[in-house]
């Protein structure tokens, strides 16, 4: 699972170098929490563009953000079958977290990251009258992730990017992809409420 994230100016300094469009007006740096505006990429046509969505589909059955989607069922859910098929998206961060329980009130804060990479977290955005919005697609955990949780974000690399954004037929390839240079760090405890888990 993903429910949170940290971009900084370096990694946005990074995707200016890709994207042919950027737009950082509204776009948070630091720590993202769902329900807030994020930088994305996507594809307009033949090309790479950067804008800023919201985190997080409504859910009127549920009165609650989804902010996460199974990489696994993501193609068969009704909610989520069509914008895979159209409208998938990268949401780049520098780090992620995640939060052990260990029983008490307190659970310990992890984060999650890659050494001098920006991690291209896979997702899917929806049109919505009030504004485009996006959810990160998540994959059972591996690697370093074992014992903190058992969800971890779909974590693609730069050269991944082309095929997850403009082709169904090689983004299918990807969703199982395995990300091996992910390495983590405590970074203490908090208090952390889940809000929703697909």
């Amino acid at each position: 699972m993903c429910g949170r994230f940290y971009i900084d100016d370096e990694t946005a300094r990074e995707i200016e170098k890709i994207a042919r469009k950027i737009d950082r007006k509204a776009a948070k740096t630091g720590d993202v929490h769902p329900s807030e505006p994020a930088l994305v990429l996507r594809a307009d046509h033949d090309s790479m563009v950067s804008e800023v969505l919201k985190w997080g589909y409504e859910s009127a059955r549920k009165n609650t953000l989804l902010f996460n989607a199974r990489s696994e069922t993501v193609r068969e859910r009704p909610m989520f079958r069509y914008d895979y098929e159209t409208r998938r998206c990268l949401i780049p961060a520098c780090k992620f977290y995640e939060w052990k329980n260990t029983g008490a009130k307190k659970k310990e804060k992890y984060e999650f990251f890659a050494s001098g990479e920006v991690l291209y977290l896979a997702g899917i955005y929806h049109k919505d009258p009030d504004g485009d919005r996006f959810t990160i697609l998540t994959r059972e955990a591996e690697g370093c992730m074992v014992g903190i949780h058992s969800r971890m974000p779909l974590i693609l690399r730069r050269e991944d990017m082309e095929d997850w954004l403009f082709s169904e037929m090689e983004a299918r390839k990807l969703l199982d992809r395995h990300f091996g240079d992910l390495q983590r760090q405590e970074s203490g405890t908090q208090e952390y409420r889940q809000m929703s888990l697909f």
